[in-house]
């Protein structure tokens, strides 16, 4: 018999795959909007400025194919390289005023999308979503500060 824990992370595991894939659905079909891959990317950039090495790190990715979509977003004008003053080899790679509007549309429009999927939800179900969410937010938050 599993523990209530694996049951928990069993039901999120399949959770998780469905919504990001609904957000991931409805987000592509508008225009302008980033392809999946690239949103994790804007919102670690919006946190703060990072450089190349750190971002194909983080996304398990070889640094010139996170050059690649750095320079995609580049020519979007939603990111931009920016060289030290002291070392010129180091370059900050940031979001842009455009790039902070794109998340600005991004989460709208997953929040609209969300919306719709709860809608239908009971005020008491909602509630209780919401109470569970605030404990997983709170696991999560107790991990990553240990």
């Amino acid at each position: 018999m599993s523990s209530k824990p694996h049951l928990a992370a069993r039901e999120l595991l399949e959770i998780l795959p469905l919504a990001m894939r609904s957000l991931g659905s409805q987000l592509r079909h508008s225009a302008q909007l980033p392809v999946p891959s690239h949103f994790r990317l804007l919102f670690m950039l919006a946190e703060r400025p990072h450089n190349l090495g750190e971002l194909a790190e983080k996304h398990n990715v070889t640094p010139p194919t996170m050059s690649s979509t750095v320079t995609t977003l580049v020519e979007r004008g939603w990111v931009q390289r920016t060289q030290a003053e002291r070392d010129r080899r180091q370059v900050s790679i940031e979001l842009t005023p455009d790039g902070h509007t794109m998340l600005q549309i991004i989460q709208e429009q997953a929040e609209t999308r969300l919306s719709e999927v709860l809608a239908p939800i009971s005020d008491t179900e909602l509630d209780q979503l919401i109470a569970g969410l605030a404990v997983l937010k709170s696991a999560f938050s107790k991990k990553q500060n240990s």
